[in-house]
């Protein structure tokens, strides 16, 4: 680095001061609850070539930070002053958007007739056209159906606003208002940052400026590089599971390789299934994407609090995605559902690291983050109306050290939750209930995070209801260190009623005013022995009613003892005989629940690993339909654990047969 670290320092302040000060414009001068409520909207700046020197980690979600302009860049240059680029399409961007309804603008920062940065904001926008009101359906199965595709195009040219994009963008959406309202705030943060750059250009120079850019980032990957060089060398594996693709009941498996030395970590994706027919796919053009990593990232921040945040971190890592799986899949695959497979992700590589690393890794978190959208008929427009309800998150893993957060898993982002006030004045809606669920926690020395249940009514007739990223209503999140695995989540129409009713996870769920859906959200994996956990911790658990007596005794070893005044305490001697007499019974290092050990009984992780590699013969389009057949004829074998032997056989004679 060549510049002096006590003015790096200073640099770094400024440059976070002007990338958190454009979120905070969109925060406050955005229309939509779900970017000024929940908060899914992000701003950080660039270098000339596209990579984020800083990004802010306390404004907006926090998992674009290893993703890149460059593409984007190549496909909308050259660039005069006061050019702004529009996009959203992650085919032609190398999957800088993600999904269509993450809307990116970018501007390039002129000084002397030289780019110096790239100001850069995104948002999640409410409707991009497609089959469903808000755009993601998780059926769909091309990304056609998703909404209107934006290549990166200059919404502004030299200044000038080119009134026809914005026009094509409200013709393609159903509330053409608030995506405009939301757009204008992103402009604001560009042009925002933009100014706050060339001030800061003024009083520290052009050329400093400009290293202090690259010295951060080169700051970033050096830091990242020691953590990472603190992990034991060698490779490690894992894999985990989304509950299935929404056409079967197979599921979608998602494995990595870790293999850590001399201080850096490649990570390999081989083994993922092939991409999908529906929209749970992630597109990265087999390159170096923060969607593949998050968890990655997360642990490096975590064991360096003051390393900075940008792209440098992503520097010591190499990615190995082949073509057609799921995390690199071929046009024109649906993707609105990706980050279902990011979360999933999460969990699968920071699993890697637990074998190397049990103590600095948490046991899994909820792993969904379902965004719960309600439209209805705007009698004012003659159109819709619509409002995201809550990103329903979940528990997050307990940790060596602590309990899982309660109501938010690590991997979601940090979305907020949209204020039932707020939202009650926005849609019509009625909440009955919006609180943290009974039981729902892993046990574990260090609990998991309790689970949100949302119970609401539709308040309108032809009510439209959409979830999309609802996961683990199958496969529990998975308790470490001898915790148990989590709560699944579940979804009912008319809760606690005689006419209650069981439901799958929500597509397009149709509502007639009157009706009320109850949502429970997963909650975390335990992390350690539940009988060695603090029987007054325990306690107080029941007695805050997150905890039942009877889970207690079961899941704790704890007989709490009630008194004639209703109160309740430890019976010390009963709750010490019990935990002694059940001691002897080993407790298993992970635990995954019932579902996943009945699966993988058949499907073992050797049996899954030769499919996928079996299916990477085939064309992508061709993949996932093949896995469908193997699983099928699979499934009418009454035998045990499938061998690899058997899995080529099978496939060899079903390709035969086609």
């Amino acid at each position: 680095m060549r510049t002096d670290p006590a003015r790096l320092e200073m640099m770094r302040s400024y440059f976070n001061a002007i990338a958190s000060g454009m979120g905070h414009v969109i925060e406050r001068t955005s229309f939509t609850t779900f970017v000024k409520e929940s908060a899914d909207f992000a701003t950080a700046l660039a270098t000339p070539e596209g990579e984020f020197f800083v990004y802010p980690k306390t404004v907006g979600v926090t998992i674009f930070l290893g993703l890149s302009l460059k593409r984007a860049i190549e496909e909308s240059g050259p660039f005069e002053p006061g050019d702004i680029v529009i996009t959203n399409d992650p085919y032609s961007t190398d999957g800088l958007a993600t999904h269509l309804p993450d809307i990116h603008v970018f501007k390039p920062i002129f000084i002397d007739g030289e780019i110096i940065s790239y100001a850069w904001a995104f948002v999640h926008c409410s409707d991009v056209g497609g089959m469903v009101p808000a755009s993601i359906s998780p059926t769909a199965t091309d990304i056609h159906q998703e909404g209107l595709r934006i290549p990166p195009v200059k919404v502004y040219k030299a200044g000038r606003e080119n009134r026809e994009i914005l026009q094509i963008l409200r013709a393609n959406s159903r509330v053409p208002d608030l995506n405009e309202g939301d757009i204008n705030a992103m402009i604001a943060a560009v042009n925002t940052g933009e100014s706050r750059l060339k001030a800061m250009i003024g009083k520290f120079g052009k050329a400093d400026v400009r290293q202090g850019m690259d010295d951060l980032l080169e700051q970033a990957s050096m830091r990242a590089a020691q953590v990472i060089g603190r992990i034991p060398e060698g490779t490690y594996s894992f894999s985990d599971y989304l509950d299935d693709d929404m056409i079967s009941d197979v599921p979608i498996r998602l494995a990595v390789s870790a293999k850590v030395s001399a201080g850096r970590i490649a990570l390999d994706f081989s083994d993922c299934d092939p991409q999908v027919q529906t929209a749970f796919n992630l597109v990265t053009n087999g390159s170096k994407h923060s969607f593949l990593f998050q968890g990655l990232i997360n642990f490096i921040i975590s064991e360096d609090p003051f390393i900075p945040v940008n792209g440098g971190l992503t520097r010591p890592i190499e990615v190995i995605a082949p073509k057609g799986t799921l995390v690199h899949p071929e046009y024109p695959a649906a993707v609105g559902i990706r980050h279902s497979i990011t979360m999933r992700l999460y969990n699968a590589v920071l699993g890697a690291l637990a074998k190397a690393l049990p103590e600095a890794v948490p046991a899994a978190g909820a792993g969904q983050s379902a965004i719960v959208v309600l439209s209805v008929p705007d009698e004012s427009s003659g159109g819709r109306k619509m409002a995201v309800v809550e990103p329903m998150g979940g528990g997050g893993g307990g940790q060596h050290d602590m309990d899982g957060a309660d109501g938010i898993d690590h991997a979601s982002g940090f979305l907020k939750n949209t204020p039932i006030e707020s939202l009650e004045q926005h849609i019509d809606i009625y909440v009955h209930r919006y609180e943290l669920i009974k039981d729902t926690a892993g046990a574990g020395l260090h609990r998991g995070g309790h689970a949100i249940g949302l119970d609401f009514e539709a308040a309108a007739p032809e009510s439209i209801v959409t979830a999309r990223g609802m996961e683990r209503l199958r496969f529990q999140p998975w308790g470490l260190a001898g915790g148990r695995a989590g709560a699944l989540g579940r979804v009912r129409l008319h809760p606690d009623q005689p006419h209650e009713k069981s439901m799958p996870k929500i597509d397009v769920l149709r509502l007639e005013q009157g009706d009320i859906v109850s949502l429970h959200s997963p909650g975390g994996g335990g992390w350690g022995d539940p009988f060695n956990r603090d029987a007054d911790l325990v306690l107080k658990e029941v007695e805050e009613e997150l905890l039942s007596e009877e889970a207690a005794l079961q899941e704790y070893g704890v007989m709490l003892e009630r008194h004639d005044d209703g109160s309740l305490s430890v019976d010390r001697e009963k709750t010490d005989q019990i935990r002694k007499e059940k001691a002897a019974k080993a407790r298993k290092p992970w635990d995954f629940g019932k579902a996943r050990e009945e699966y993988e009984r058949r499907w073992t992780e050797e049996a899954s690993s030769a499919l996928a590699r079996l299916l990477r013969k085939l064309p992508a389009n061709q993949r996932s339909h093949v896995k469908h057949l193997v699983h099928d004829y699979v499934s009418k074998e009454d035998c045990g654990p499938i061998s690899e032997e058997a899995v080529r056989a099978v496939f060899e004679k079903l390709i035969r047969q086609k």
